[in-house]
């Protein structure tokens, strides 16, 4: 397998692993030290609170958290500092991997602070949010430090991001302009050849094209059938953001490739892989 082949794959193992909901929040969270799981859980929702523009009324609940926070120490993102446990409760804190992960989300926040405004709207009609007070300015809420905006805006990145196909379509439209069958059959086609993190998926048709709108609402792909042309006839194009978006993702594949083996390990078993043995 090459450098770039290697490189597009751990990109995809990467945003695979933050597609849980709350792996972010508890990532960021962690940032700034040891925190227990009560404090964990006050401080994420203090930023759901100082965010409720993008993310609604969500709350995290101590049975959610205590969950995805065994998921995470299994999947070497976070530990226990059991040396210094206080009252029976040892905190929880980022290992090197994680730091580094969240290291290499510069190039996303760089871009997403770029584009801003579009995601804004997109990341609201992402979660069926109306789109009046979408200014935080003007919202009513306070305002945000230089430090919480940068994460902030990586959230709304990966929002779109998560998407579980997002990556794909995108990477596959940076070849050229394609026909909506074509980008279907091109990633069907990568799918069968990295089964051993891909099991028996594939992309179908209808969630392909759910997949196109999300993306063109996102500014990132152009899709503008003629009068009177069928839209699967239409071909799709890359936006000037899109391929942005795609370089801004390059410093996440280089920290993917240096934990190739650990992701391959951890998208295995989420998918429950450990004895699959291909078609």
């Amino acid at each position: 397998m090459d450098a770039d082949i290697r490189q597009l794959r751990g990109i995809g193992m990467s945003l695979e692993l933050l597609r849980n909901r709350w792996t972010y929040p508890v990532l960021v969270a962690l940032r700034s030290g040891p925190l227990r799981s009560g404090q964990l859980l006050d401080l994420i929702n203090e930023g759901n609170a100082r965010n409720v523009d993008l993310v609604g009324a969500r709350v995290l609940h101590e049975k959610t958290l205590v969950t995805s926070l065994h998921r995470m120490e299994a999947e070497g993102l976070i530990l226990r500092r059991v040396e210094v446990q206080v009252s029976g409760v040892a905190p929880w804190e980022l290992t090197s991997t994680s730091r580094g992960l969240l290291n290499a989300m510069g190039g996303i926040a760089s871009w997403a602070r770029d584009h801003v405004g579009q995601l804004t709207t997109t990341v609201r009609k992402h979660r069926g949010l109306p789109q009046e007070d979408a200014n935080p300015a003007t919202s009513g809420l306070p305002p945000l430090n230089p430090e919480q905006h940068y994460w902030r805006v990586v959230g709304m990145a990966l929002v779109i991001l998560r998407l579980r196909w997002s990556f794909s379509v995108l990477y596959q439209m940076s070849r050229g302009p394609q026909h909506p069958t074509g980008i279907a059959s091109a990633i069907n086609a990568g799918i069968a050849r990295n089964r051993d993190i891909t099991g028996k998926r594939a992309l179908s048709e209808k969630v392909l094209w759910d997949t196109l709108h999300r993306l063109v609402d996102g500014g990132l792909i152009n899709h503008q059938p003629r009068a009177g042309q069928f839209a699967s006839t239409a071909r799709c194009t890359l936006t000037a953001s899109g391929y942005a978006l795609l370089g801004a993702l390059a410093p996440v594949g280089t920290w993917a490739s240096e934990h190739e083996e650990q992701l391959t390990a951890i998208v295995r078993r989420r998918r429950g892989l450990d004895d699959f043995r291909g078609p």
